[in-house]
Formats: structure tokens, C-alpha cells, sequence
């Protein structure tokens, strides 16, 4: 038996050919349908549906100059806090024609100048930034706080820039925190802080600390504790707060994995929660409602926002004059068994 012979694929030529049109009116076609009068592009449409042909997207880009892929910067992609937020962007983008690209930038400048190079290269059209710095590579290009760099979505509120952002309402989110333990009698409260030169920590500390002032209570921010967020970080502050001595009812930690964290120190070091002191995180992590006892905690639509996040970017690089530039979305409160009334 002779051998098969390679089934061949359509090619822009074989279009051309079947539709009597040049292969520039096929490039245009599907490139820019709108320039193209309306019975060539149909005659040119059902030729490609007909035949099966398949653009060559990276050749399409390299000739209009233009890529359709999207980079997406997190510092720390192991966090499984992102895996909702990266799947929002995904299903915007694929929807658009658009691929990802994901990045870890860990906050190393190294790592941060080679994604901005991507950029400034035309190597990815866009750009959401969801870290806590801005990577230097990309910084304002001209005087005053406006951006002019490559088009770009700060998912972090960087404060400092004028940029499109779609960012967390981490302000609200400390006084709705602070509101409910308010309103179960607390009084002696303190906070497990992110670091404060991070603008939703910082947010999120001072929306807290609204909240308390106005019940009249007093601050004392030398009882709170602030570091880099982590399990372990929240187990070390469980030891902390057992040397205390004189234990606080409550306590607002800025998120879930430190908040976990505090909870099974506490736990080994026979505190109760929240019979002792009443625990509320920050995130709504898919384990803070089967941890024992459940998490109170601040709900946050990862998957919106990376939606939100991707929508913004696609209509910067599709000059929508019209769409929005900065969306700030509410988190919610969950209210759960880490957290009661207070008892002294």
C-alpha cells in the first residue's frame, strides 16, 4: 500500500484563489473587516469557513505590529490566593482572542526588568500588575504622577501613578472588620498587619483604625504586630500574644493564611478561639470555611476582579474612549464562628 498522502492546509493563497480576490483583500478581510465592502468580506468569509483556513496569529501580529498576548505580574505565584484572580483573566481574555502570560516577579528586579523588556518590546501587548511594587523598568517616563508607559492595569491601588486600575475596596474592608467586632463588644483589639508601605495593607489598617476611633476606643498601635504575611508568620504571633500576658479579645488580621496560621498556634497553645479571643482574616480562602472553628473573614470576587481587570486592559488596547479607568470593588463580610461576643 503507497503511503497516504499529507493532508494539505488551507493557506491565505487557497482563499485568495477560491474567493477571486487578491491575498492583500484576505489579509484585510480578517484583519480589518471593516474596510473590506460588505460582499467581498462575506465572499471572503465563507471561503474560510468552507476550506477550513486558520490565520497564522503570530504572523498577523509581527505584520500589524501588535501582539495579542497579555502578561499578568504577581509577586508570588505560588499563592494559591491568585488561582481565582488568574482564572478570571483567563476566561476574559480567551474570550477576546487574547492568550496569557504569567509571571512571578517575586519582587526581584532582575525578574521585573526582563517583563518589562517583554513589553517595551512588543512582546506581550499589555499588561496587568497585581504586586505589591511597580516594577521599575516601567516607572512614568515624564514629569508629574500621569503613566505614559505600555498599556498597563494595576490591580494594587499603586497610589503614587495615575494608572487604570480595578483594585479591592481595602479601606472598607478594615471598618467592616472593625464594625463587627464592634458591634459583638470588643474593645481591646489589635491588628496583624501586612507591611504598611503596601498600599492595601496600609488601607486596610487604617480603615480598621476609623472604625475604632470612632467608637471611642483607644488606639495602641505598639500592640499590633506587622510583618510579611505568611502560616508561619501567624503561628510566631500566636506565641506572642500568649506571652502578652494580658490577652486581647480580638484580633483583625490582614489575611487568611496568617489568620490560619494564628489560629492552630493558639489552638496548640490551648487558647480558645473564639471563647478567648475572637479571630477575623482577610481574603475569604476556599479552607477559611472548613477550618476548625470556621473563619470570619472579608470576601473578596477574585474572579471578577480579574475579569474587571482584563476587560479594562482590552479596551485600553482597543482605544474604547469610553470605558472605565478606575473600578474599585467591595469585599463582604462572612461572618462565622471564629469570632463572638466579648466576654470580658
Amino acid at each position: 500500500m503507497g503511503k497516504m498522502a499529507k493532508k494539505h492546509r488551507p493557506t491565505v493563497r487557497d482563499v485568495a484563489r477560491e474567493a477571486g480576490v487578491s491575498i492583500a483583500t484576505v489579509s484585510r478581510t480578517l484583519s480589518r473587516p471593516d474596510d473590506v465592502n460588505v460582499e467581498t468580506r462575506k465572499r471572503v468569509q465563507e471561503v474560510v469557513e468552507k476550506i477550513g483556513y486558520r490565520a497564522n496569529r503570530a504572523a498577523v501580529e509581527f505584520r500589524r505590529g501588535r501582539s495579542h498576548t497579555l502578561l499578568v505580574l504577581v509577586s508570588d505565584i505560588t499563592n494559591a490566593f491568585f488561582s481565582e484572580f488568574f482564572k478570571g483573566i483567563e476566561e476574559e481574555a480567551r474570550s477576546n482572542g487574547f492568550v496569557l502570560l504569567i509571571g512571578d516577579t517575586s519582587e526581584n528586579a532582575e525578574s521585573e526588568r526582563v517583563f518589562s523588556d517583554m513589553l517595551l518590546m512588543n512582546q506581550a501587548g499589555g499588561l496587568i500588575l497585581n504586586t505589591y511594587g511597580f516594577p521599575e523598568g516601567l516607572l512614568p517616563m515624564q514629569s508629574g504622577d500621569s503613566y505614559f508607559g505600555p498599556p498597563l492595569v494595576s490591580c494594587s491601588g499603586h497610589k503614587d501613578i495615575d494608572l487604570p486600575s480595578v483594585r479591592i475596596d481595602d479601606a472598607l474592608g478594615g471598618r467592616l472588620a472593625g464594625e463587627h467586632l464592634i458591634n459583638l463588644g470588643h474593645r481591646d483589639i489589635i491588628q496583624i498587619c501586612g507591611p504598611l508601605q503596601v498600599h492595601g495593607f496600609e488601607r486596610r489598617y487604617f480603615g480598621f483604625c476609623q472604625v475604632l476611633k470612632s467608637a471611642g476606643v483607644t488606639l495602641r498601635p505598639e500592640r499590633d504586630f506587622i510583618g510579611n504575611l505568611s502560616t508561619e508568620f501567624g503561628e510566631e504571633m500566636a506565641h506572642k500574644l500568649a506571652a502578652m500576658g494580658d490577652l486581647p479579645t480580638a484580633a483583625f488580621v490582614h489575611n487568611d493564611e496568617t489568620a490560619i496560621g494564628l489560629l492552630h498556634g493558639l489552638q496548640n497553645l490551648g487558647i480558645r478561639v473564639p471563647e478567648d479571643i475572637s479571630i477575623i482574616g482577610y481574603d475569604d480562602m476556599p479552607y477559611a470555611s472548613v477550618f476548625n472553628p470556621e473563619l470570619t473573614t472579608l470576601h473578596l470576587p477574585r474572579r471578577a476582579w480579574g475579569r474587571s481587570a482584563c476587560r479594562m486592559l482590552i479596551s485600553i488596547l482597543e482605544s474604547e474612549a469610553s470605558a472605565e479607568r478606575k473600578v474599585i470593588i467591595p469585599p463582604t463580610l462572612m461572618v462565622r464562628k471564629s469570632t463572638t461576643t466579648a466576654r470580658r
